[in-house]
């Protein structure tokens, strides 16, 4: 039903028309095989108009079906299309804290795995839709035969039902079982591909890994499998034997208790013999839809839906909004506080924050693992909205109406950066011009290039990736870089090349910069320093002065960023 009702969200018309095309093809499918029968009976006297009627009626019957499953493959496809990118968008829109609780086990298994279920359900839903108006015309027709020989017919389908209702609901919860494992398995399917090295580096690892995790939740997967289609079987088998009943009743049964026409009984086999193929695929088709039905669930529960979020953390692109944005004089975090539940079930605590960043300067976040910056750096760029206290830009509170257009404002490489092959939104050629340019002051013109707007390759060295995530940061020219831990992939020399050319030549050129960073040796070229400790600043002072733009005599040719 919930299929049912997205088709009729999503294409309304075409899902109407296809129904009317179907049941104009079932009733012309019927009334065939009525006129077959009714040929049967008067074959020895042979009437030519029934061969007339015969090949109308069977045309149109395939004309119609045609119709109507073109009509329903089209729109059972395009509504796939928006599932796919409605979720899509909803996790983009949503909220980062958000997206990051559901885990990418559950999302990579909502995007493939559901989608992919759903999917298969809506492609199959035109089929089906034409094996029904088959049965309703072939028992719409039975009825015109004999009302109550029908009758007989529709109480033994209406048992045949109800008991494969009966043993058919045993196997959802192993549906939904195996739903949820399944998510298991995405994890540790993650965990093998990325952590291949050091599986392939440590035999106890390995061995503990494959049979504690891998092989038990292969295991749950195909006994909750096995489970829900031994239980689906048994019920099909039990609808096969409903149609062996009815067979058997018409041929053997029905003639000991009533004076039935010849003519009658062999309209009624014909029909059931004719009905046997669309109900059984119907009844076949039943388990692929529990699973998408399975799968809507578990979208909801993730809390996805096939309708548009109604929440949203995103805005759509605007050119004219991003040429008209004011310039950057200062940033405030008024008794700021964040908190979140960590890995352990902890609770950690940024804050309360007090802290002003201004226009030029070049502040370095310093302060052991678990100090809070990085956790600081998710809610001074609003993409964790703080829990309590204010953040204002340029004197304007963020809140959830502007916080998208306050993003815009940074350039950041976090530590768990994701490094896109495309240059998403900077394909012009004066993009590519200057990316061109960026390469080769990074050290990379001769292992990447740019091609269509794309990155000739990513497979590079830890640090060599990072200097690539450099590259779109300069190409987007926002009024605030923030790094976070850049430099810890990097050898001494380019380490040097950073805290010596890079960052302070963004500066030169008025951005703000903030440096998450450990390497104390490079600290005496900040402006500031802030340090955190337990998710508090602890020490908040000048090194220089803001206005100061130091740069080393061997960097007296400026990087062009």
């Amino acid at each position: 039903m919930r299929l049912i009702l997205l088709l009729m969200r999503k294409s309304a018309l075409l899902l109407l028309l296809s129904i009317f095309a179907g049941v104009a093809a079932g009733a012309a499918g019927s009334a065939v095989l009525a006129l077959v029968n009714e040929a049967l009976r008067t074959i020895d006297k042979p009437d030519p108009r029934i061969g007339w009627i015969f090949l109308a009626l069977a045309g149109t019957a395939m004309v119609c079906k045609l119709a109507a499953k073109l009509m329903l493959v089209r729109a059972s496809t395009r509504t796939v299309r928006d599932m796919r990118l409605t979720l899509c968008r909803q996790i983009l829109e949503a909220p980062l804290r958000n997206v990051e609780k559901k885990g990418s086990g559950g999302l990579m298994g909502a995007l493939t795995e559901d989608v992919h279920r759903v999917a298969e359900a809506l492609i199959a839903l035109p089929e089906q839709c034409a094996n029904a108006t088959i049965a309703l015309a072939c028992f719409g027709y039975l009825f015109w035969l004999s009302w109550p020989l029908a009758l007989v017919y529709v109480g033994i389908f209406a048992v045949g039902i109800v008991v494969y209702k009966l043993v058919a609901r045993h196997a959802k919860p192993s549906m939904n079982a195996a739903r949820q494992t399944w998510d298991q398995l995405i994890e540790h399917y993650t965990g093998l591909v990325n952590g291949n090295k050091e599986l392939k580096l440590h035999r106890r690892r390995r061995d503990a890994f494959t049979r504690i995790e891998l092989e038990p939740t292969a295991n749950a997967m195909m006994n909750h499998s096995w489970r829900w289609n031994w239980i689906l079987a048994v019920a099909n088998a039990h609808t096969q034997m409903i149609f062996f009943a009815l067979l058997g009743m018409a041929l053997f049964i029905a003639p000991n208790f009533a004076a039935i026409d010849k003519h009658v009984l062999s309209g009624f086999i014909l029909m059931s013999l004719y009905m046997g193929g669309p109900i059984s695929s119907l009844v076949g088709a039943i388990p692929q839809f529990n699973l998408a039905e399975v799968s809507l669930k578990k979208l909801k529960s993730l809390g996805l839906s096939l309708a548009e979020a109604a929440r949203r953390d995103v805005k759509p692109y605007d050119a004219d909004v991003e040429t008209r944005r004011p310039a950057f004089r200062d940033l405030e975090l008024r008794a700021l506080e964040y908190a979140y539940d960590d890995a352990g079930g902890s609770t950690f605590r940024l804050g309360p924050v007090d802290l002003k960043l201004r226009a030029g300067e070049l502040t370095y976040v310093i302060g052991g693992n678990g100090s809070g910056k990085s956790s600081f750096a998710r809610v001074v760029t609003g993409l964790y909205p703080q829990d309590a206290g204010a953040l204002l830009f340029n004197g304007v509170e963020i809140d959830d109406a502007n916080r998208d257009d306050y993003r815009q404002n940074f350039s950041v490489i976090f530590s768990d950066y994701h490094l896109f092959r495309t240059l998403y939104g900077m394909t012009s050629a004066e993009f590519v011009t200057h990316a061109g340019r960026i390469l080769g002051q990074l050290g990379l013109s001769e292992k990447v290039g740019v091609e269509d707007g794309k990155l000739s390759t990513v497979d590079l060295s830890a640090g060599q990736r990072k200097r690539l995530a450099l590259l779109t940061a300069f190409l987007e020219n926002r009024e605030i870089y923030l790094f976070d831990e850049w430099a810890a992939d990097q050898d001494p020399s380019f380490k040097r090349v950073f805290y010596h050319e890079i960052v302070p030549q963004l500066k030169a050129r008025g951005k703000t910069v903030i440096v998450i960073s450990h390497d104390n040796h490079y600290f005496e070229l900040a402006d500031r320093i802030v340090r955190f400790e337990d998710g508090k600043v602890v020490e908040d002072r000048y090194v220089n002065s803001p206005s100061s733009v130091r740069l080393p005599a061997e960097a007296a040719e400026p990087v062009a960023v």
